[in-house]
């Protein structure tokens, strides 16, 4: 199993590096192969666009998919996020890799976080319609009542801090062994 994930900053694990990010500390829980290919910055459209040459080219056996919140900061419509990740989940089924979308953290930015919101859910339902894991971590990064953000986690109100990016970490290793290592561990009994 070689895991990847395409993403922008809080994938690559800004302020810090790859490896203190949550998809380094996950895949070293486990021992897995991993590719961190986050970029600082990136949007939905950036990352659409160089899936093949970051990702396909490597041959994982999944990819995690996790942006649009450079997008929302850029005032590009849900709409044109969605038909981007749609675009990337097309690409990796094409290219044999399973997707796996990562629900984007909370922000500090309440305007930010509106826009945030609906995406949210409407990634949830396309989750839904074609049979895609869902990695929740806003969830896990949200604020009292699933409000808000938990500030202690943040350096900046965007960007976790190194305990953040542990509780990203957590989500993503109870997704693991729930969902990923079962199934190899099936795979491999049958």
């Amino acid at each position: 199993m070689k895991i990847a994930a395409i993403g922008d900053s809080i994938t690559y694990g800004f302020p810090y590096s790859p490896c203190a990010s949550w998809l380094g500390i996950a895949a070293r829980h486990f021992g897995l192969e991993y590719l961190n290919c986050g970029v600082n910055g990136d949007t939905t459209s950036q990352m659409m666009q160089r899936f093949i040459r970051d990702v396909s080219y490597y041959h994982p056996t999944h990819v995690i998919v996790m942006g649009g919140t450079n997008d929302v900061f850029e005032s590009v419509s849900t709409k044109e996020i969605l038909d981007n990740i749609v675009s990337i989940i097309a690409s990796s089924r094409d290219n044999g890799i399973t997707p796996i979308l990562g629900l984007p953290i909370p922000c500090s930015d309440l305007w930010a976080e509106e826009q945030l919101s609906e995406y949210r859910d409407q990634l949830r339902t396309i989750a839904y319609a074609q049979f895609i894991d869902v990695i929740d971590f806003y969830s896990a990064m949200a604020g009292e009542g699933g409000l808000g953000s938990k500030d202690c986690l943040y350096c900046d109100g965007v960007h976790p801090n190194k305990a953040g990016y542990e509780v990203m970490a957590a989500a993503a290793i109870e997704f693991m062994e729930r969902s990923l290592i079962m199934h190899k561990k099936d795979a491999e009994l049958k």
